[in-house]
């Protein structure tokens, strides 16, 4: 059994956004040249219409670079605006890992207990380990809480135990 304890703040859940969005798409510049491509494709738009003679294709640079922008500055700008304004500043957590099931206790929140059957999948990401449940709730637990590495390469062997089991 593992058990942590620990203050989880808005910028853990920050973090965890994070590295959720860099576990998606391990390249980060990548994600920045693509948003540069948008800002490209706007400014082309722009400069190519000519209201004079108006045409549908300045039309399509437009919205490709409206659209490039928006998914991959805005969007995620705005989902950690959501993080912040939906989250308590600190909350107390208590977590606990058996062979059967989790158990998660959240100041303020409630009790919950989840089966490894649940889980979808779980990533170990740079600054944390990142769990996908079933029902769309994703958990995060960052590096801080373990006491050191090896801790935490112990924790990930036994979910990785747990998970092939089931």
């Amino acid at each position: 059994m593992y058990k942590y304890q620990f203050t989880s703040t808005v910028e853990d859940l920050l973090e965890a956004e994070e590295a959720e969005r860099a576990a998606c798409s391990a390249r980060a510049r990548f994600r920045w040249v693509i948003a540069l491509l948008g800002v490209a494709w706007l400014v082309a738009g722009v400069l190519a219409f000519d209201w004079s003679n108006p045409s549908w294709r300045p039309v399509v640079w437009l919205l490709l670079g409206v659209g490039v922008i928006y998914y991959f500055v805005v969007r995620p700008y705005l989902r950690r605006s959501r993080i912040k304004e939906n989250n308590a500043p600190q909350q107390d957590l208590i977590l606990e890992f058996h062979d059967d099931y989790m158990k998660l206790e959240v100041s303020g929140v409630g009790k919950f207990t989840r089966k490894w059957e649940e889980l979808v999948e779980f990533v170990d990401a740079r600054k944390g380990i990142i769990f996908y449940f079933s029902d769309g709730v994703v958990n995060w637990i960052p590096d801080r809480v373990f006491a050191d590495g090896g801790e935490r390469n112990r924790f990930i062997e036994f979910i990785q135990r747990i998970n092939e089991s089931v």
